[in-house]
């Protein structure tokens, strides 16, 4: 999302101011300034230091803002950005539009000065207040995300399209998505078609990639021949998220594509390549499968790891069910159950139901029922079913919680209306799932007392009318699958 991307770091020293100043007494000292700009382009820099300093030394503000950015990119001298915002600073003082945009982004990012996002903003907007498009474009993307201002996306898509008024390609791309999902503006999907466009002819991959992604207001679905034509031209510049969706086309055989899964490879490592981290995974599980690539663990570890850092649940549990099994790494059940544990708390619904398994086996961590069952019961309420049979299981024989058959039976009806197939084993072979899971047979079998059943029910055991074949007992509850592929085909 554009709310997420990041600011420019500092404005491009090359660029040239418009040619707006007023002939004068300036003259000669603007003779100056282009001769250090000369040198600066020729990579001259410490002559152009020594043309634009007494110019700086004497309140020129251009020649100030040229020297702050020599030190901020340790062009000619040192790299420093205590210095370089001294600089800036001066010539911020003066007026001098770029320069208060990179004071601003100094205490943004703390580069030089204690980070001070409220400070940040107040730069910025002197900046955007002059007409300078980036600061604009900053200065609406700290209002998409409360930044130093409250967060107010009216007040966003306002600067934004200040910028994107003056051609501004980030900010034409960022408007455009404003419009197309109503954020701070009216939704309007030919606006924001018609900006994404403009943002394209301004070279935004992001807006190249959108209008192949985009477009139902077109009759363009986003996995059309058309569509998919326009994400391969934002694949081929380099745009890592289409990239990734080239190759998904090629990995389930979508948009016209014979499925191919070395093309899929080929694309997913580009983007991995990148870092992005659904590739990252992708192409770690291309590996493990030996599709499109060669099988190789180590290098499907390897990317899981890539994309496991980056947070990405499905890799943090795919990667502990390496640690856990030693496939391609070296086997660490606890390493195994913490990775698991990392996707589980993300809310990945099969890793939820691991770390059950795993509290319900002792495996990476002691054996715990009763947090077996708070996992269990994440997981079913994800809608896991198999994860409904384990706290049946649980409840029907006492283990973390009372022993208790009609809360064991509620969870069984539960995996059975979902078709899981143990749990119908539980309930009787050939029976009416809606005639015994029905409030009144539930009350039933919550009214008979333990007195007058059968003996007390071990493992496997249940009262009459519940059929013990399939069941697992606490321990020895059915493996969590591995993941599914991000774009391989799965979700």
């Amino acid at each position: 999302m554009f709310a997420t991307r990041r600011f420019r770091t500092l404005v491009f020293a090359t660029m040239l101011l418009p040619a707006l100043m007023l002939a004068g007494p300036q003259d000669d000292q603007t003779g100056i300034l282009e001769q250090g700009l000369a040198a600066y382009e020729a990579g001259e820099y410490q002559e152009a230091l020594k043309l634009w300093r007494p110019l700086a030394a004497q309140g020129d503000p251009e020649a100030q803002f040229r020297i702050g950015y020599l030190y901020a990119m340790g062009q000619g001298v040192p790299r420093d950005p205590e210095l370089a915002l001294t600089w800036y600073r001066k010539a911020a003082e003066l007026g001098h539009a770029k320069a208060q945009y990179n004071v601003g982004l100094a205490y943004l990012k703390g580069n030089g000065v204690e980070k001070d996002p409220a400070e940040a903003v107040r730069w910025i907007t002197r900046s955007a207040s002059q007409g300078w498009a980036p600061a604009q474009f900053a200065l609406g993307l700290a209002y998409t995300q409360g930044l130093g201002v409250e967060k107010d996306f009216t007040e966003a898509a306002r600067w934004i399209g200040k910028a994107a008024d003056q051609g501004h390609a980030d900010a034409q791309f960022a408007l455009g998505m404003m419009y197309r999902d109503g954020t701070g503006v009216e939704k309007n999907t030919k606006k924001a078609v018609e900006l994404l466009r403009q943002s394209a002819e301004n070279g935004n991959l992001g807006a190249i990639y959108q209008l192949g992604a985009l477009n139902p207001a077109r009759g363009l679905r986003p996995d059309s021949p058309e569509a998919i034509s326009r994400i391969r031209k934002a694949a081929e510049l380099g745009y890592a998220q289409a990239q990734y969706d080239l190759g998904a086309a090629y990995a389930r055989g979508a948009a016209g594509l014979e499925k191919d899964p070395a093309e899929a490879a080929k694309w997913f490592r580009k983007a991995a390549d990148q870092g992005l981290a659904a590739a990252q995974f992708d192409l770690g599980w291309l590996h493990e499968n030996g599709e499109g690539v060669e099988k190789d663990q180590e290098k499907a570890v390897e990317w899981y790891t890539k994309a496991a850092d980056q947070g990405f649940a499905r890799a943090q549990y795919q990667l502990g069910m390496h640690y856990a099994s030693g496939r391609g790494v070296e086997q660490d059940a606890n390493r195994a159950f913490q990775l698991i544990l990392a996707a589980a708390e993300s809310g990945f619904v099969e890793a939820q139901y691991a770390v059950g398994v795993m509290y319900d086996n002792g495996n990476g961590v002691q054996q715990d029922y009763s947090k077996a069952m708070e996992w269990y019961r994440k997981a079913a309420d994800n809608g896991n079913a198999t994860a409904m049979f384990a706290a049946g299981n649980l409840h029907a024989n006492g283990y973390g919680v009372p022993k208790d058959f009609s809360e064991a039976k509620k969870w069984y009806c539960r995996g059975a209306r979902l078709g899981h197939p143990q749990c119908l084993q539980m309930l009787g072979d050939d029976v009416d799932v809606e005639k015994v899971c029905s409030e009144e047979s539930l009350k039933a079998t919550s009214r008979k007392p333990e007195a007058a059943g059968p003996p007390q029910p071990v493992p496997g055991q249940l009262p009459p009318g519940m059929v013990p074949p399939g069941q697992a007992p606490p321990g020895q509850q059915p493996p969590p699958p591995p993941a599914p592929p991000q774009g391989s085909g799965g979700s």
